[in-house]
């Protein structure tokens, strides 16, 4: 009898953790309204996205319900290209005077034809992004009402994607076979220095699964789930291996806080993971860390006040006792106003390769990389660019040995629309840059755009028959060093 009960009362929480299982019971348009509008503030998309649809079988030409749709796929990693038809049926007949919450609400909102521009920049439909945008601003209810700069940053992204989308690195792509990649996403791939150890997130049905496999003859064991090891619930994500393994280093995401914390490895399981000192962990978010290859640096990203920008990246020395000591921010030539993230110190310690919505990007977050110069100094950040960067956000680039290859995560379209993980080859291993040749002249020369005002660089291929002048925007001075 108490085996029975314990199978009732585990039936029954999975029932109540699974609102689909009910979904077809409801056939009312304002209840379908009202359950999506709650999965949506509850940031549970999918499910929010279950009713909406229900509501467009009934009301397929509904402005405001394709509105809501379509902005549902946008928070959806992956899939908002999904959301272009759905808004583009909403800007056919939009108010200023939106109520959001509405249920009798048949326009969309005025900003929809925004929200439509930025899904053709992600679908790298440039030219039709432009157009959107430019429809928005001209319109009469655009002045008085939205930020104009908002909208010329998406501009500004695009023409930059255009001219990073014009000089392709030589790149391949080797999606990781089963028993590490499966039906659901896989993400947050994380490196031992050996490459013999791998951990990386699996989203399951009910929780995100740490996982662990092993390289043995050159084939990756199945995965071994850490959560009851490191005393994770669901909520914590890898973030870095320690260069021999034995340290795992994740960001435990809270309701209103995440924080940084690290687990070691014993004999043959690893501990209860801690978090790290006060001098890391803040009450504003962490959201990343990774450990240098010689275990004496931690790089690690936060929204601390006092930072350049909303999240920043930050450096900590490891002290004698073991413990971490105060933070430096890495300046503003790294760090932009806009967000930092995922940083990865290559093995040499010379190169840091992490992302950024700020910098020369194509939209979103794109991966760049810095070098640190003879003088202690960054280098200016150089776009690594397309198609490991692509017109939506691209994150956490772990680099192998020098950063002429790596690991990331990305959504194949003509599969199943899950994140997978890739082994990246940047091939132009010759090259000063990962991905960039330098140009051939009658003498060694090497050409950069950059941006006198921010210092953003971008490194171009010079070609007799292709007018390169075309970049060389007002905003922009082109320097040709004597390569001597």
């Amino acid at each position: 009898m108490k085996g029975y009960s314990r199978n009732l009362v585990i039936l029954i929480i999975l029932l109540l953790s699974n609102p689909l299982i009910f979904a077809q019971e409801i056939t009312n348009p304002k209840e379908l309204f009202s359950e999506g509008e709650y999965f949506f503030l509850s940031e549970e998309y999918e499910e929010a996205l279950y009713y909406y649809l229900q509501l467009l079988e009934i009301y397929p030409d509904h402005a405001n319900f394709n509105f809501k749709a379509g902005w549902t796929y946008m928070q959806i990693p992956g899939q908002e290209f999904m959301a272009i038809p759905y808004l583009e049926k909403a800007i056919t007949k939009t108010s200023i005077k939106y109520k959001k919450r509405s249920f009798k609400e048949k326009n969309a909102p005025h900003h929809a034809y925004f929200r439509l521009g930025n899904a053709y920049r992600i679908n790298n439909e440039l030219e039709k992004a432009l157009d959107t945008y430019q429809v928005f601003v001209d319109s009469k209810e655009f002045e008085g009402n939205y930020n104009l700069n908002i909208v010329e940053t998406e501009i500004a992204a695009c023409n930059r994607a255009k001219i990073i989308q014009d000089d392709p690195v030589n790149v391949k792509f080797t999606k990781l076979a089963s028993p590490v990649n499966s039906s659901s996403d896989n993400t947050n791939a994380i490196f031992s220095g050996d490459g013999n150890t791998m951990v990386f997130v699996t989203e399951l049905k009910f929780y995100d699964a740490i996982q662990q496999s092993k390289k043995i003859n050159g084939e990756w064991t199945i995965p071994e789930v850490l959560n009851p090891q490191v005393g994770s619930d669901g909520d914590f994500y890898p973030t870095s291996l320690s260069y021999d393994g034995k340290e795992l280093f994740m960001v435990k995401r809270m309701e209103e806080n995440a924080d940084i914390y690290v687990s070691t490895l014993g004999e043959d399981l690893w501990s209860k993971a801690t978090p790290l000192n006060s001098f890391i962990n803040t009450r504003a978010h962490e959201t990343h860390a990774s450990i240098s290859a010689d275990g004496n640096t931690l790089y690690f990203t936060s929204a601390r006040r006092g930072g350049i920008g909303g999240i920043d990246i930050y450096r900590s020395q490891r002290q004698s006792t073991g413990d971490w000591e105060e933070a430096v921010n890495l300046g503003p030539g790294i760090n932009t106003a806009e967000d930092e993230e995922t940083p990865f110190m290559t093995v040499d310690g010379k190169r840091l390769i992490f992302c950024s919505k700020g910098h020369f990007n194509m939209g979103g977050y794109d991966i760049f990389y810095s070098d640190l110069e003879a003088n202690g100094k960054w280098a200016n950040p150089v776009n690594i660019g397309y198609p490991i960067n692509t017109t939506g956000d691209d994150l956490f680039f772990h680099p192998i040995g020098k950063g002429f290859q790596g690991y990331m995560s990305k959504v194949d379209r003509d599969g199943p629309l899950t994140f997978d993980i890739y082994r990246v080859e940047i091939l132009d291993k010759e090259a000063d840059h990962p991905g960039f040749e330098l140009p051939v002249f009658n003498r060694d020369f090497m050409i950069k755009l950059i941006q006198p005002e921010t210092g953003d660089t971008i490194i171009l291929h010079y070609n007799k028959e292709k007018d390169v002048m075309k970049a060389s925007d007002p905003a922009y001075r082109i320097i040709i060093d004597d390569k001597k």
